[in-house]
């Protein structure tokens, strides 16, 4: 969806939510999200810097796909 659209769009990219008056850009793509995606995110992100040093994590995750190794 493009990025005009933040502002009007009124349901979440990946769940589908109804966005009322609280939503965010996705850090990953450039899905407009709800709250709770968002909070997804946040996890996810977090995990990803604790898991970037470890040569055998699977960094693959569902909605984002493979984040690349930053090291």
């Amino acid at each position: 969806m493009p990025i005009q659209t933040f502002f009007v769009q009124k349901n979440c990219d990946r769940c589908g939510r109804v966005l009322g008056e609280k939503r965010s850009l996705s850090f990953f793509t450039k899905d407009i999200i709800c709250p709770n995606c968002s909070a997804e995110e946040d996890e996810i992100r977090q995990k990803i810097r604790e898991e970037d040093g470890d040569p055998n994590a699977d960094l693959k995750y569902q909605n984002i796909g493979v984040f690349p190794r930053l090291k």
